[in-house]
């Protein structure tokens, strides 16, 4: 676990890639699970009138796991799914105690705007570095250039948003 835990961290800090993670479907659903009680526990602590948490980060989550299957069966890489799930999973995970906190504390209140202050520069950075961070992982997985990556992860990312808000999860308030 510490070596897994070690590897991540190399993923994060851009000396290793997804390939270096074990093929293990025990780690991508801890992972996955790990995810998911932290958005909800996280998200209950700091966002608690917002009831749609958990099934927001339910939905989003297996969304973003069939968006990444689809890419790498299109791509003929189905066999690099479980690293390359972990590997993103496992990027959100280190991110989410950082990033939870900086947009619930950003999150406007119902019909307001949001304001400009140096927490919206720092969640605009920390999205910024998962968007090259997950395309990284995604240019080791299917073999591709980075902007391709980077096109296709923001592709996801739309597509996890616009499935969510079709659900009626997370939509936006009046």
């Amino acid at each position: 676990m510490t070596a897994t835990i070690k590897i991540l961290f190399d993923i994060l800090l851009l000396r290793a890639g997804p390939e270096d993670l074990p093929a293990s479907p025990r780690l991508l659903w801890g992972t996955f699970a790990l995810l998911m009680a932290m958005q909800a526990g996280l998200g209950v602590w700091l966002m608690p009138e917002d009831p749609s948490i958990l099934p927001q980060a339910l939905v989003s989550g297996l969304a973003s796991l069939g968006w990444l299957a689809l890419v790498l069966r299109l791509f003929g890489k189905a066999e690099r799914f479980t690293q390359t799930a972990s590997a993103m999973l496992g990027m959100a995970c280190l991110f989410a105690p950082i990033s939870l906190p900086v947009i619930a504390s950003i999150r406007p209140q119902a019909g307001q705007a949001v304001e400009w202050s140096p927490l919206v520069l720092l969640a605009f950075g920390i999205s910024l570095f998962l968007v090259y961070l997950n395309a990284r992982i995604l240019r080791a997985a299917i073999e591709r250039p980075l902007f391709q990556c980077v096109l296709l992860f923001l592709l996801g990312e739309f597509l996890v948003f616009a499935v969510t808000l079709s659900l009626g999860i997370g939509a936006p308030g009046a």
